[in-house]
Parts: structure tokens; C-alpha cells; sequence
């Protein structure tokens, strides 16, 4: 379900230019869920990013469900991402004007599958949203902003799901709530998902973990 091939990033800064991530390889099956771990600065963000479709490599392939990403037309990519990739980011990206269910709702607006916004009333039943589907995101706490977030990403019903810290803004309790989430989603609904964390407990639950240093894999993907 997704593959990296000898992936390579790095940036320029004056005249230096400074490898970010160095010949990164592995591939992911359906239906998993992985955990990328190391510490700040080690290139998992920039890893997710390339893997999610939002940043080129500067060298190397992203296969995802079987499709060479990075040589599809810009309007391809946007085609794919938008009906395929699901992306939760750590500090929740919710639109402050939106209330709790026009935020789970705004990728349908993008989608061709609109039948799918009869699910929105279930989805936030299922995590206990349904009595704040009317309010903005300033109204509701960390744990909920994160689960309106986590709706957001799969109302679509994606195959390939990235999450980027997803509990780094929680608390413990309703950070270990979201991985458990996580996790039943991955095993339930057959989806792909790839989380960056620095918490080795979170990485202990996945099915998977590669652990990151330097730009590298540090060590075989167990």
C-alpha cells in the first residue's frame, strides 16, 4: 500500500545544502498501522510529508496503492490525495469559522462522493461529538478538537491515513484514547496508517515501528 523507494531530501541554506533525509526505503501493508519514532530533527515530519503527497523528494519513488505518486499530473495528485490520503496533523489545522461538524464535513465539499455526508450525523454519535456538532473549535476542549480532527480526515474514507503526533497536544488519558482509535481504524477498515511520535508506548501498540536518526533509517524496520 505504500512504498518508499530511496527517498532523499535536503534543503539549501546560502551556499550549503543540507541532507534532511538520506536513501529512505520500506514499504507498508494494508491494513497496518506504523509508528515512526526518533527524536526532533530527525526528518519523520519531512518523511510523513513526502509520504502524504504534500512535499517532493528531491530524489527516489513514493509508490501509494500501486501508483507512482510524484509522476502523476499536478491535477492527478490532487485527484489522489483528495480521494485516497487522509492526513491528521498534531495541533488539529481545524478552521476557527467553522463549527465541530462543518469542519468533519469541508473535504466532501472536494469529493465526488457526496452520499457520504449521511454518515456525518454517526460518525461524531460514534466518539461522543454529536451533542457539539454546533460548536467552533475555540468552544471545545484539546480531546475534542483532536476527534473532530481525526472525523475530518477519514469522512472521506481514505485508504492511506497520516498522522503527525497525533496525542502531542493531549494528556495522557485522551491521548491513549486517539491511539486506540488509531489502531481500530487501521484493523477494522483495512486502511494504511503511518503516525510520527516520539513516545515509545505509543510505537509499542503499532504493528510496526522504524526508528529515525539523523535523516536515516537507524536500524532494520522490525
Amino acid at each position: 500500500m505504500i512504498e518508499a523507494k530511496h527517498i532523499t531530501k535536503t534543503i539549501i541554506t546560502g551556499k550549503q545544502t543540507i541532507p534532511i533525509l538520506k536513501n529512505i526505503s520500506f514499504s507498508l501493508q494494508k491494513g497496518s498501522i506504523t509508528a515512526v519514532v526518533g527524536k526532533s530533527g530527525c526528518g519523520k515530519s519531512t518523511l510523513l510529508s513526502i509520504l502524504a503527497g504534500i512535499d517532493p523528494p528531491v530524489s527516489g519513488e513514493v509508490i501509494l496503492n500501486g501508483t507512482n505518486f510524484y509522476r502523476q499530473s499536478p491535477a492527478a495528485q490532487e485527484r489522489f490525495r483528495s480521494e485516497q490520503i487522509g492526513i491528521l496533523f498534531q495541533n488539529y489545522h481545524l478552521i476557527p469559522e467553522l463549527t465541530c461538524e462543518e469542519n468533519v464535513r469541508m473535504p466532501l465539499a472536494f469529493s465526488r462522493h457526496k452520499e457520504r455526508a449521511s454518515k456525518v450525523g454517526d460518525m461524531l454519535e460514534q466518539v461522543g461529538l454529536a451533542a457539539k456538532k454546533s460548536l467552533f473549535p475555540r468552544q471545545m476542549s484539546g480531546g475534542e478538537q483532536q476527534r473532530t480532527a481525526i472525523l475530518r480526515a477519514i469522512v472521506n474514507e481514505p485508504t492511506l491515513l497520516f498522522a503527525d503526533e497525533p496525542t502531542g497536544a493531549l494528556d495522557s488519558g485522551t491521548g491513549s484514547q486517539v491511539i486506540h482509535f488509531l489502531i481500530n481504524y487501521a484493523h477494522c477498515c483495512n486502511v494504511t496508517v503511518l503516525l510520527v511520535t516520539h513516545d515509545m508506548d505509543i510505537a509499542n501498540q503499532c504493528d510496526r515501528t522504524i526508528f529515525m536518526k539523523d535523516g536515516h533509517i537507524a536500524m532494520p524496520v522490525n
